[in-house]
């Protein structure tokens, strides 16, 4: 099932059926926006997952957060063109840790299969208890250092990985042990709250 619901459609949302896999409703809608005047927020889902997502008016174009089918992923979109993958969920092996992404991650060609990556827990944010962040990012902290010359390498690690242009993270935790979800906030606030990404039930 894959929805977009309006901040005045919320009430239609709440409705018997419907679950969300914390046990609760709703997230709060977000206190910010990228542009008061232009911005609105809709609650998105896809792929078993929800968010609130942004639609914005920016410099002639529409700017939005939204469910691709074809990727299986929320995307950032600007008119018809797609600006890049915001948020993913994956599926990960009962009983399995994060590392069994790797695995995955090399399957799909995301992931060179000798990148000297290691999955890292991160402190990124207040969470509940429940919840890890986590990184896939180069063995040697300086990987990711810019040259002598000044230039910034590559990632070694992916798309997926850990950058230096922007915020990329993967969400675990144990009210949805077989599930990691990816998020890429990229270098500025993203078009979607990262604190509503719910799974659903």
């Amino acid at each position: 099932m894959i929805r977009s619901i309006t901040v005045a459609g919320i009430l239609a949302i709440i409705a018997p059926g419907m679950g969300f896999a914390n046990g609760g409703g709703l997230p709060p809608l977000p206190s910010w926006q990228t542009d008061a005047a232009t911005c609105s927020w809709h609650w998105r889902e896809g792929g078993g997952i929800g968010l609130w997502g942004e639609t914005c008016d920016l410099g002639g174009a529409t700017w939005q957060v939204m469910w691709d089918d074809a990727q299986g992923a929320f995307v950032t979109r600007r008119d018809d063109a797609d600006m890049g993958i915001a948020v993913q969920s994956f599926t990960v092996p009962q009983g399995a840790s994060i590392a069994a992404l790797s695995q995955t991650l090399i399957d799909a060609g995301a992931l060179g299969p000798d990148a000297p990556c290691t999955w890292q827990a991160i402190a990124l944010r207040p969470a509940p208890r429940t919840m890890v962040f986590h990184v896939l990012a180069p063995s040697d902290p300086n990987a990711l250092a810019p040259t002598a010359q000044g230039e910034v390498p590559d990632p070694l690690c992916g798309p997926y990985g850990a950058s230096t242009h922007g915020v990329r993270y993967f969400i675990t935790d144990l009210r949805w042990p077989e599930r990691a979800i990816f998020v890429e906030e990229g270098q500025e606030r993203p078009m979607f709250d990262p604190m509503s990404i719910t799974p659903l039930q």
